[in-house]
């Protein structure tokens, strides 16, 4: 018979590895494009310009959809709503692939935004949920490092496979790595239900914005801006700086 110590440190193991995996994947998506940037300027003949507006409007959508997505995972419970934002990455994968021109490249920011915004209310609310409090720090310690992770796997993904073959066989691999992951917590979808936000008769209502009150929220969004605004330029064009000023040399696509 398993103690019930090493049954529940098992339980939090599997918890925190399969939402860590959900938000490496998320931020994979993160550099579903810029890694081609490059590409993109030579193929389509693209400016800088244009190519900043495709983050912008990835991130437009994503920040809108992210404060949306906590009440929706209060009504219908975080597990759908991951397993939407999962398959929302293999059609912008896909669309990728088969982009001929910006008005594509838009499409697909606009769904990976989409896509991407589900995560954060989704992840915290079933680490929250199905961690056991004393392991709560360690959790969202490796919900932040996975996410690195992914960060960090997209440039070697995106470069390594369009060398081999080309870039839009790319992005069809990485829909076949979304695939596999949404399998993959499907599978073991018990480990990620929750509980659902049930309002009655008896229960003092509160207007679901109240907290847009407390400075504390203002000063956080105005930390997160900023640090995400200066994030973000370093991900999105640190391939074609290092291009432009460094003369690294880019493969051009075959």
């Amino acid at each position: 018979m398993i103690p019930l110590q090493t049954a529940a440190l098992r339980q939090d193991a599997q918890v925190i590895a399969l939402v860590g995996l959900a938000h490496a994947a998320s931020h994979f998506g993160h550099l579903l494009l810029p890694p081609l940037f490059p590409v993109f300027l030579h193929e389509f003949g693209l400016s800088y310009a244009q190519l900043g507006a495709l983050m912008s409007l990835f991130f437009v959508v994503s920040g809108i959809g992210q404060a949306s997505s906590g009440f929706v995972v209060d009504r219908i419970g975080a597990r759908p709503l991951l397993f939407a934002a999962l398959g929302l990455f293999v059609l912008a994968s896909v669309l990728a692939s088969m982009v001929t021109g910006y008005a594509g490249l838009l499409a697909v920011a606009a769904l990976a935004g989409l896509a991407n915004a589900a995560f954060h209310p989704v992840d915290f609310t079933i680490l929250n949920q199905r961690v056991s409090a004393p392991r709560l720090g360690h959790a969202f310690s490796m919900h932040g490092l996975t996410g690195n992770l992914g960060w960090a796997a997209a440039p070697v993904f995106f470069a390594t496979v369009s060398d081999l073959s080309h870039w839009r066989m790319a992005y069809l691999a990485a829909a076949g790595v979304y695939v596999a992951v949404l399998a993959l917590l499907f599978v073991n979808r018990d480990s990620l239900g929750t509980q659902r936000l049930v309002q009655t008769a008896d229960t003092p209502h509160q207007h679901s914005m109240a907290f847009m009150r407390l400075p504390v929220v203002w000063w956080c969004f105005a930390f997160f801006l900023l640090s995400t605004m200066t994030l973000a330029v370093v991900q999105a064009f640190s391939v074609s700086i290092l291009q432009a000023l460094h003369g690294v040399r880019l493969k051009q696509p075959h």
